[in-house]
């Protein structure tokens, strides 16, 4: 049976940008240790609760941490960064397909671009130095996780489709363990230059 109301929702939010808490980091950045931030804010009440929504930031999330880890594996110095980047792009990659499968099955459609925010960190990637891009990266890589996990939890706490709660919810698990070796990765690159 089709949900014609959550169609026209998935139309209208793969067509509405998405408001995100976090601002685009500057191409010059601080040293990881100054600026490894928890996030403060948590995904939009919107995000939390609406599948399209949902659906839409999570989709953007996979497209910017599948280039952002292409971006790595072809620029990174460091053989453990190109690791994380490779393992980043199947995780990522795994997540848009179940992602894709759920939305095909509700009728939707997901984005196919990024979002300002996310395109610009993927410019400040770009434009970053050689001596610079690990720190770049991987500051990145931890803000952006804390932003997944606190979207990935809140949806599969109150959101308003199970199925999607059941994605979110195994979603959660994967990101909180990206965000814990991107953490341990940051340190070690830190102490090494110490």
């Amino acid at each position: 049976m089709k949900n014609t109301s959550f169609v026209f929702a998935l139309m209208l939010g793969a067509a509405m940008p998405l408001a995100y808490a976090a601002d685009a980091p500057a191409t010059t950045p601080a040293p990881i240790s100054d600026t490894i931030q928890p996030v403060e804010k948590a995904a939009s009440a919107m995000e939390a609760e609406n599948a399209t929504a949902y659906a839409n930031a999570a989709a953007i999330g996979d497209m910017y941490e599948i280039k952002a880890a292409n971006i790595a594996w072809e620029r990174s110095s460091s053989q453990e960064v190109k690791d994380f980047a490779k393992m980043l792009i199947a995780a990522h990659t795994g997540t848009t397909a179940k992602l894709t499968t759920l939305v095909d099955q509700a009728e939707g459609t997901l984005p196919g671009s990024l979002d300002d925010r996310h395109q610009a960190l993927i410019d400040a990637l770009d434009k970053a130095d050689d001596a610079t891009f690990n720190n770049v990266f991987l500051t990145q890589q931890i803000a952006e996780h804390e932003t997944a996990l606190k979207l990935h939890t809140a949806f599969a706490e109150s959101g308003d489709r199970q199925e999607f709660k059941d994605f979110a919810k195994e979603t959660a698990k994967a990101v909180e363990m990206h965000l814990e070796q991107a953490k341990a990765l940051a340190k070690s690159m830190t102490a090494a230059s110490n």
